[in-house]
């Protein structure tokens, strides 16, 4: 089976999710502009989706992704990394996202 490069998103895609759902700046507080941003799925089990890819720094997106896993290689929330203060942001930036996908269709 051929393995496609395709992501389920588009420039648009990565615009609204940059400029519009997380107004240019990191997910994480204080909600810095990042100097290298970079587009990080929040939870790693599921698919990239309008939803589930936040703005972080390059460097918290990197830790981001190696504290994904515990010692025995299972993936952990990453509420337990970040906590629940960013978790809710998440969850409400979730919200945005279907409001906007009812808006557009």
């Amino acid at each position: 089976m051929p393995h496609s490069s395709r992501l389920p998103i588009d420039e648009d895609d990565v615009s609204f999710i940059f400029e519009d759902l997380h107004r240019g700046r990191s997910v994480l507080p204080p909600h810095e502009v990042p100097t290298r941003p970079a587009l990080v799925r929040w939870d790693l089990t599921r698919p990239v989706t309008l939803d589930n890819c936040v703005v972080m720094e390059l460097k918290d997106a990197d830790r981001h992704i190696k504290s994904s896993r515990d010692a025995d290689g299972k993936l952990v929330d990453a509420r337990t990394v970040w906590g629940q203060a960013v978790q809710d942001i998440i969850d409400s930036r979730s919200r945005e996202v279907a409001r906007y996908q009812e808006w557009n269709a």
